[in-house]
């Protein structure tokens, strides 16, 4: 008896972990009887496999008994695709970027099926976003942080808000078209940059540039905030900056400090 134990807990493990790749590979739509038809064992134990990974957050059963990846298996990738560039020791590059610049400058990552702000610095008195604070979510196409997130992740990964016909509206100019969405994400794509217009806040536009990883995708995204007028006046100057500032960051740990000084000390813009 106690020699059997064992034995069945692996067989377990083993079906979790089955589970878990058929969720990542099926996505979206693969039901629990579908599951249990895989794995050749019956619909009760399907859902007792799939409520162990429900439990610990590694998957979510939708509504209409559908299956999709959930936040914790979202996180433990970021982890691991990201490694290289951990959001807090890039804190150091956001600072820096706002005394290089005066601006007020944000890290963001994507956590969870949406773009969540982890980091901001900015002196008393710079314009600051509102609302735009550690932990935010809920305005990824309205933010430049969120444009550059958005375009390494499949629709079916997109927060629930810019699945609507119409997205959510911040101010007169917020893209509220999916389509016109996808097309700048495109833009995006092909620039490296990304930009809002007054599309989250009067008044204020953002530029934004990706950190990225050995794999070349996006691990963080670096942004700052300016007033409209400033932007129409800089907004070459400031994203040459950045992308200064985020190459150098997205080289090797030991390397990136040390060009970041360089760049500091080259370029001083208040």
């Amino acid at each position: 008896m106690s020699v059997a134990r064992p034995a069945r807990t692996l067989t377990t493990g083993e079906r979790v972990l089955q589970v878990l790749q058929l969720v990542v590979e099926r996505q979206p739509g693969l039901s629990v009887k579908e599951v249990a038809a895989e794995l050749g064992v019956s619909l009760s134990t399907a859902y007792h496999l799939v409520h162990t990974l429900t439990a610990a957050g590694y998957v979510v059963l939708e509504p209409h008994r559908c299956l999709r990846p959930g936040p914790a298996l979202y996180r433990l990738s970021d982890q691991l695709l990201g490694s290289r560039l951990r959001p807090t020791e890039l804190e150091p590059v956001a600072s820096q970027i706002s005394e290089m610049t005066g601006c007020r400058s944000y890290l963001a990552v994507w956590s969870d099926r949406d773009v969540e702000v982890i980091y901001v610095h900015g002196r008393r008195g710079v314009r600051e976003l509102p609302g735009l604070r550690r932990g935010f979510r809920g305005a990824a196409h309205a933010l430049a942080l969120g444009k550059l997130l958005l375009v390494d992740r499949r629709l079916e990964e997109w927060p629930d808000y810019l699945q609507q016909e119409r997205l959510p509206r911040f101010t007169p100019t917020t893209i509220e078209s999916p389509y016109q969405l996808q097309d700048e994400l495109r833009e995006v794509r092909a620039s490296g940059v990304a930009f809002d217009r007054e599309e989250y806040a009067l008044g204020s536009a953002c530029i934004a540039v990706p950190l990225v990883r050995e794999d070349g995708g996006v691990a963080v995204a670096l942004g700052i905030s300016v007033p409209v007028r400033r932007f129409a006046a800089e907004s070459e100057l400031l994203v040459g900056l950045l992308r200064r500032v985020a190459s150098a960051a997205s080289l090797s740990r030991s390397d990136f400090p040390v060009l970041l000084a360089d760049t500091a000390k080259n370029t001083r813009m208040h």
